[in-house]
C-alpha cells in the first residue's frame, strides 16, 4: 500500500473488539466540535512583518476557506496582537523567533511561541533581555540573536510556564543536522510535519522529511507532538489545516489542545481513547486496556467523499489495524503492551496524508 513516505511498516495485528462500548471515548469528546485551522501563518501587520496579507484579509478569507483559527506568528514584534482587527476568537497570540545556537557547528533554528493570553509573549521576551533585546510596548521589536542551546531550552520552559505551546517550525528545512537530538526540544513540545504551500503539494519532500524525522523521534522515545502548516505569507491558505476538537472556539482552548497534544494534523478528525485517556496523554500500561477510535468529521472543502481513503492504526512495532475509511468509522482494539498508539488517514491515490494523529504514549 502507498504511504506518505517510501517506507514499509511491519505488521502488528491486534484483535478487534466485538460489540464495543464507546462510552469512554464519547465522554472525552462530549460537547466538543471539530474545528480546523493553521497554527503558523503570517500577515502584513506593519513593523517588521514579512507577510503580504492584511489581518483583515485573513478575516475575510476564513469563510471562503472554512477556517476556524489561524496563528499569526509575525516575526520580531508583538504589534499584530494589538491591532483592532485582531480577533482572539480567530487569531492566536504568538510569534516566530529564530536564532543561531552557539553549538559546534552552529545551528540555525526557527520556533513558535504560542500563548493563551496576549501579555504572556511580552513577559517571556522581557525575561530574556540578552537573547531578544526586546524594546517593549505595543510597538516593541526583538532580534534574532545567537544563544546557547541551554538558554534556548530555558526560553522553552518559560513559554510552557506561561501556559503556552512551543513548536519546532519547519524543522528539517531550518536545522541543518543529521543528529535527531538537535531537533528535540523536550517532551510535550511539537514539530511541524505536514509542511506545504498547497493542497496538491501535501506530499512534497518537506513533508516527507519532517514526517520521517518525527517517526525517528518516536522510535527514540521522544514524546513529541505533530502539527501541520502552510506557513502562509502571501495569501490565505487552508492546506496546512489541523483538526482540533474544542468546546469553545477561542484562542485559549486551541492553545490548550496543542499544548496537550490533543489534536491531529490534517483535515480529517481523529477521535482516540485508551481506556478513557485522550490523545496526547502518557498513561501507565495495564492489562486489559482497550483502544477506541472514531472518525466522523472532515473539512468540507479539503475532504473528497468520492475518493478512497484508508485508516491505519500504528504502534511502535507496526500497523495494528488497517481498513478502508467509510464515515462514520468506529473500531475498538484489544490493546497490547506497546510504547504508543496513533492513527493515520491516508489517500489511496497517492498515499498522502489526510490526517496524522498524535499518539497516546504508554509507560511500562
Amino acid at each position: 500500500m502507498k504511504h506518505i513516505i517510501d517506507h514499509t511498516f511491519e505488521s502488528d495485528p491486534h484483535e478487534v473488539v466485538t460489540n464495543p462500548d464507546f462510552s469512554a471515548l464519547d465522554a472525552l469528546y462530549e460537547g466538543r466540535t471539530a474545528r480546523y485551522g493553521d497554527y503558523h501563518a503570517h500577515s502584513n501587520s506593519g513593523g517588521t512583518s514579512d507577510g503580504t496579507t492584511l489581518p483583515t484579509e485573513w478575516l475575510q478569507a476564513k469563510h471562503e476557506l472554512k477556517l476556524d483559527f489561524v496563528g499569526l506568528m509575525d516575526h520580531r514584534q508583538v504589534r499584530h496582537q494589538y491591532l483592532p482587527e485582531f480577533d482572539p476568537s480567530f487569531f492566536l497570540y504568538g510569534t516566530e523567533p529564530g536564532g543561531k545556537w552557539t553549538t559546534e557547528p552552529p545551528l540555525y533554528c526557527h520556533y513558535l511561541m504560542i500563548f493563551q493570553e496576549r501579555e504572556s509573549l511580552e513577559r517571556v521576551l522581557h525575561q530574556f533581555p540578552d537573547e531578544f533585546q526586546f524594546t517593549g510596548g505595543v510597538e516593541g521589536h526583538f532580534l534574532y540573536l545567537p544563544m546557547s542551546r541551554e538558554k534556548f531550552l530555558e526560553i522553552k520552559d518559560a513559554v510552557l510556564a506561561e501556559g503556552g505551546a512551543f513548536v519546532n517550525a519547519h524543522p528539517k528545512q531550518q536545522i541543518k543536522s543529521d543528529k535527531i537530538e538537535d531537533f528535540y526540544f523536550g517532551d510535550g513540545t511539537a514539530i511541524e510535519i505536514i509542511y506545504t504551500d498547497s493542497y496538491a503539494d501535501q506530499l512534497n519532500p518537506h513533508t516527507q522529511d519532517n514526517y520521517r524525522l518525527w517517526l525517528d523521534m518516536l522510535s527514540a522515545d521522544m514524546r513529541v507532538y505533530n502539527t501541520a502548516t502552510a506557513d502562509a505569507h502571501y495569501q490565505p491558505k487552508n492546506s496546512g489545516a489541523n483538526t482540533v476538537y474544542v468546546k469553545d472556539p477561542i484562542c485559549r482552548e486551541y492553545v490548550q489542545r496543542l499544548r496537550a497534544g490533543d489534536l491531529n494534523s490534517g483535515y480529517v478528525g481523529i477521535k482516540m481513547s485508551l481506556d478513557g485517556n485522550p490523545t496526547g496523554a502518557t498513561v501507565p500500561w495495564q492489562e486489559g486496556m482497550t483502544l477506541q477510535v472514531k472518525i466522523e468529521d472532515a473539512h468540507e472543502l479539503m475532504y473528497d467523499p468520492d475518493k478512497k481513503y484508508r485508516v491505519d492504526i500504528h504502534t511502535d512495532k507496526g500497523i495494528a489495524y488497517s481498513a478502508p475509511l467509510t464515515m462514520p468509522f468506529a473500531v475498538a482494539l484489544k490493546a497490547q503492551k506497546r510504547r504508543f498508539y496513533r492513527v493515520e488517514v491516508l489517500r489511496d491515490e497517492d498515499g498522502g496524508p489526510a490526517a496524522i494523529g498524535n499518539p497516546i504514549f504508554i509507560t511500562k
